[in-house]
């Protein structure tokens, strides 16, 4: 029999070696994830670190002594989403040799009272390996917003293409703040545009400008910057990761968080010229991956990073419940 019941120190340990597990069994896939978590005492740290945040909670499946699985939850609120549940990457796990079915079985008990307290919006993030849990999440109405992937360098065929005018690729320097800015809207209407349709408020708008404004301030960002003649053809932003709590991206891993040709260029080959020349200079830097995402709606960006070679390894997912179920209750 499976008990239901909140979660507490003495579950801790267990809870680590279910995600342990689960980090092996993903490696089995994406061997280029980091090896360092299938060591139980990592996971632990992962865990313990998650638990440090304010406003979290969590649950763990139980049959007798032994915890078969566990989700971890956090209660959040901004202005997209409004009050809403948030569940990482490292939030949930379950024993290989149970049902994938019990990751419903957890999520519709800690929901219970996620929906009762009127927290109808609910997002998570989900390994890729297992397709199986995959598909109960899918099953659940949940719905595909945005995929993680990773690119191996070594594995990146470069393409020739010779836009014209040439083009000038260089990097950026802090006396490039206003081109930041102005580069910064390409990305953001491009996401209201169909088949995406991402509403962009004219407050996020300005959030997007000072947060690029803030690169040229970033020690640990990279930014290559493609001219053409007086015209800005594109840009890339590139980042050191400096968590060492991340279970996805792998070792010598730089993050790539923005990226964009001039709308007025686009279908030209900027794109990939840039690519050529910032993923070869990014390797004599040491890296050996990049890690980027993308909004699945948005058609542009879902062909063209896994054309160059980007591999899904995770995807954010996320669930609006209908508030009527606060009243309509059928009675």
């Amino acid at each position: 029999m499976i008990r239901f019941m909140g979660m507490e120190e003495k579950h801790i340990r267990q809870m680590a070696a279910l995600l342990a597990k689960r980090q092996e069994r993903e490696r089995k896939i994406f061997p280029f994830l980091p090896a360092r978590f299938e060591e139980i005492d990592e996971a632990e740290a992962v865990i313990r670190k998650m638990l440090e945040r304010p406003f979290i909670g969590g649950i763990v499946a139980v049959r007798g002594i032994d915890v078969i699985g566990y989700l971890l939850y956090e209660f959040k609120e901004n202005a997209e989403r409004g009050r809403y549940v948030w569940m990482d990457y490292e939030s949930i796990a379950i024993s290989e040799h149970e049902h994938p079915r019990l990751v419903r079985l957890l999520y519709a008990d800690a929901g219970a009272e996620w929906v009762k307290h009127g927290y109808f919006t609910h997002a998570l993030m989900v390994p890729l390996g297992e397709q199986k849990l995959l598909s109960e999440w899918l099953d659940q109405s949940f719905h595909f917003e945005q995929k993680y992937a990773v690119l191996p360098l070594d594995q990146y065929e470069p393409k020739e293409v010779v836009p014209e005018p040439p083009l000038k690729i260089r990097r950026g320097t802090k006396g490039d703040v206003q081109l930041y800015k102005k580069m910064a809207l390409w990305n953001s209407i491009h996401q209201t545009a169909a088949p995406s349709w991402n509403p962009i408020t004219k407050e996020t708008m300005e959030e997007v400008k000072k947060g690029y404004e803030e690169i040229s301030e970033e020690e640990n960002s990279y930014v290559w910057i493609a001219e053409q003649g007086e015209q800005v053809a594109g840009f890339h932003v590139y980042y050191k990761d400096g968590d060492p709590f991340n279970l996805v991206m792998p070792e010598k891993c730089i993050e790539l968080p923005a990226a964009s040709t001039n709308p007025d260029l686009r279908g030209r080959g900027v794109g990939r010229s840039m690519a050529n020349q910032c993923f070869a200079e990014l390797q004599k830097e040491g890296f050996d991956f990049i890690y980027t995402d993308w909004r699945t709606a948005n058609h542009l960006a879902s062909y063209f990073w896994p054309r160059l070679g980007f591999e899904p390894v995770m995807v954010r997912m996320s669930r609006q419940i209908d508030p009527r179920i606060a009243w309509a209750h059928g009675r």
